[in-house]
């Protein structure tokens, strides 16, 4: 079947797919409707796609050509995932490329004006085909985005994106947009000069074809001085039309990427090399470096891990769970309570906010209500600016908000999100005092890092409706949420809390509910590693870097600082009295609770905050001034990692997560497990299972930590993978 239908037609605007077919009509309408839910720029697609330009190019008599999609979420999302993840040769991936840009040239030359318009995901390759185009516009809808995400894949535009799009909008804007990798709402395209013009979503059709008529008929000139402007003019010519300028920006541009990614991601580097050489050069030439630089690019291990942990993240946006026969139906929109006003109460209510759902925010004490009220307008107001929301824009999402100290008002909730103190006999009370007004079909969310969702269920008049919901801080820039069941969570509690999630824009993983869950069980052994490492004389500020040199975004000490050395022991506490002594903590973060050491936030850890941008070892004070022993990078990173590995196979034994993959992908968005290594369980593959057991064997020996467990022991003498699921389901990996 046909991804591309086209008709010849003299209609303005038309109901259903395509406007009715005149053989002497003026425009060629040419829709896009791939087989998949969004249109995707398979090989297949893209043949298609060059015989149609080459047969449209000798049409006669065409006034212009209109390219729509015939999906309504989705215009182009770009190239198809799984043919760039089985691209292995540098020499095919270059060949791909070149020919993307051949046919996107022959866009570029038809013999009549070509307008895109985009409504709808329009990233990637996607993009890159309406660069080629003469017009572009874009349908102001939620689903309207626009963006080059390559970088985040490990490679670069290679359809023409370093090339075209510096040349319409700018050198430096168009670095900022390709080395950023982020997707633009339609205004904010605009405002960059990425779409000419933006129309509103109802009647898109006849506006925009009211738009085109006004450019065929005199309006092209005022186009190409508006976008002129865009561009900077004459301040951005002298810095920008020179090498000596381009020089400046490209030492800037690789100051800020290596300062961001340490080096670690090649793509970012070769991105400005192909745009500011490109931008001196002619397009031809610009297009061959691209090529070859995308093919080059694509067959790296770094290129691969990131596009599985993209697959993943695309994977949990999509989650759905099965629910049981019977449950409650799914409202068409979500009416959200939250309890708490704190930190991070008021980051979730301005999360909702901003993604347009009503919500209700409480809390006990007016001054902490009121503290809250502020942090949300605060947080609506820099969104305002960064998205170019309107004033009125801006508004009718606070009028969304009601907030109270009292317990009423909670009967028309869908979903309660509790954000109150983190103790249980305070999270149990919470619900008991409101459960009374909530429908039977409501769902009380609690949010907790380590208490137990079951024993938060336990004397709930209905404990079904109770999941767990932990936000990792920041709420509103942290990626990822666990979603917990509890003994007794419904299935469609759990189902409408991951919708909750996916509507925010977070990447859900559903979890058992498990001491420390998953992300902080994981964290845990980790940060204890550190403590071991360091009273065992390595020096402090050297484990800092390694981590950082391995691509962790702060070191084991910095981060402990960061969550406060309080919150660690008492995780740490919670998972020794689960798992006993192989949970055992190192006495270190007692020793600094008892020195009345909390870390950052009281300015003094095992790093001293005086200086926030320089902060200094507190090794003096805590009795480690001096290292007295000295490691190898390798052997440090893998001393770190070892038992967090180890206990990440346990939570695949006891199903605390569905597979390996998860767990990947909620390191990597939970803790900033480097994405180019794709997450610690591919690690361990690539770095050897055999190797890790025999580590933790010896460790197990000196009485450090117990040995592993059967199923690391088992991938290491059959050289098996975590990512085969028969491996974790057997029976003998099924033991606790």
């Amino acid at each position: 079947m046909s991804a591309w239908r086209w008709v010849r037609s003299s209609a303005e605007s038309w109901e259903g797919d395509l406007p009715e077919s005149d053989s002497d009509g003026k425009n060629i309408h040419l829709l896009f409707d791939g087989p998949s839910s969004a249109n995707t720029l398979s090989a297949d697609v893209m043949e298609e796609l060059e015989t149609l330009i080459e047969e449209l190019s000798k049409e006669r008599s065409v006034e212009a050509l209109f390219l729509w999609s015939a999906k309504n979420d989705h215009y182009i999302a770009g190239a198809d995932l799984d043919e760039i993840a089985g691209i292995e040769d540098p020499e095919e991936g270059r060949e791909k490329a070149a020919q993307g840009q051949r046919i996107f040239d022959a866009i570029e030359r038809l013999p009549y004006p070509t307008f895109a318009i985009i409504r709808g995901t329009c990233l990637g390759g996607g993009l890159e085909l309406v660069l080629a185009c003469r017009y572009r516009v874009a349908v102001d809808a939620p689903q309207t985005k626009l963006g080059l995400p390559e970088v985040n894949l490990g490679i670069i535009p290679g359809f023409g994106g370093t090339q075209r799009l510096p040349r319409l909008i700018g050198l430096r804007k168009g670095l900022t947009t390709i080395l950023s990798g982020s997707r633009l709402p339609a205004k904010a395209a605009a405002s960059r000069g990425i779409v000419d013009v933006v129309i509103p979503a109802e009647g898109f059709r006849r506006t925009a074809m009211d738009w085109s008529r006004k450019i065929l008929t005199g309006g092209a000139a005022a186009v190409e001085s508006k976008r002129r402007r865009r561009r900077g003019g004459l301040m951005a010519w002298l810095l920008e039309g020179n090498g000596i300028g381009r020089g400046v920006v490209a030492r800037q541009a690789r100051q800020q990427v290596l300062a961001k990614t340490r080096g670690h991601y090649p793509a970012p580097l070769r991105a400005i090399e192909a745009t500011i050489l490109g931008f001196g050069e002619s397009l031809p030439a610009g297009l061959e470096r691209e090529a070859r630089f995308c093919g080059d690019l694509i067959a790296t291990d770094v290129s691969k891990n990131l596009v599985a942990i993209f697959r993943a993240s695309e994977e949990a946006r999509r989650l759905s769970v099965d629910v049981e026969e019977g449950a409650p139906e799914e409202p068409e929109s979500l009416h959200v309570a939250v309890l708490g006003a704190g930190v991070m109460g008021a980051g979730v209510a301005a999360l909702l906010l901003e993604k347009g759902i009503a919500t209700r925010l409480r809390d006990l004490a007016p001054e902490a209500l009121q503290r809250g009220l502020a942090q949300v307008g605060s947080w609506l107001q820099r969104q305002a600016k960064r998205r170019r929301w309107s004033n009125a824009e801006r508004d009718e999402k606070f009028s969304r908000l009601t907030y109270t100290t009292e317990a009423v008002g909670f009967g028309s909730c869908d979903v309660i999100v509790e954000a109150i103190i983190e103790k249980l006999g305070v999270k149990r009370a919470a619900l008991a005092e409101i459960e009374g007004q909530l429908r039977d079909d409501a769902v009380f969310a609690s949010n907790t890092s380590a208490l137990s969702i079951s024993a938060i269920q336990s004397g709930a008049k209905n404990p079904a409706r109770v999941v767990g919901l932990h936000f990792f801080n920041p709420v509103q820039r942290m990626p990822l949420v666990e979603v917990i069941a509890g003994a007794e969570s419904a299935d469609w509690a759990v189902a409408r809390t991951v919708r909750l999630s996916q509507e925010l824009g977070k990447y859900p993983v559903v979890v058992k509910d498990s001491p420390g869950f998953l992300v902080n069980r994981l964290l845990l052994p980790y940060l204890d590693s550190a403590c071991r490492l360091l009273l065992s004389g390595v020096d402090g500020p050297t484990i800092d870097k390694v981590a950082l040199r391995f691509g962790l975004p702060m070191g084991p000490f910095r981060l402990i600082d960061e969550v406060g050395i309080d919150i660690a022991a008492e995780v740490s506490t919670t998972l020794h009295e689960a798992f006993g002594a192989r949970a055992e903590p190192a006495p270190l973060l007692k020793r600094l609770l008892d020195a009345e050491l909390l870390g950052k936030k009281g300015g003094v850890g095992f790093w001293r905050y005086d200086d926030e941008k320089s902060p200094a070892w507190n090794g003096a004070q805590l009795g480690l001034e001096s290292a007295t022993r000295s490691m190898s990078d390798e052997d440090i990173v893998n001393y770190l990692l070892d038992r967090l590995i180890d206990e990440a196979a346990r939570c695949l034994e006891e199903e605390v997560v569905s597979g390996a993959s998860e767990v990947d992908l909620a390191m990597v968005m939970g803790t900033g497990f480097p994405a180019f290594r794709r997450g610690p369980l591919w690690h361990a593959e690539q770095q050897g299972i055999d190797g890790i057991v025999e580590r933790l064997e010896a460790r197990a020996k000196a009485g450090e930590s117990s040995a592993p467990c059967d199923l690391l022991k088992r991938l290491a003498a059959e050289r098996g993978s975590f990512f085969d699921r028969a491996a974790a389901d057997s029976p003998a990996a099924a033991a606790p």
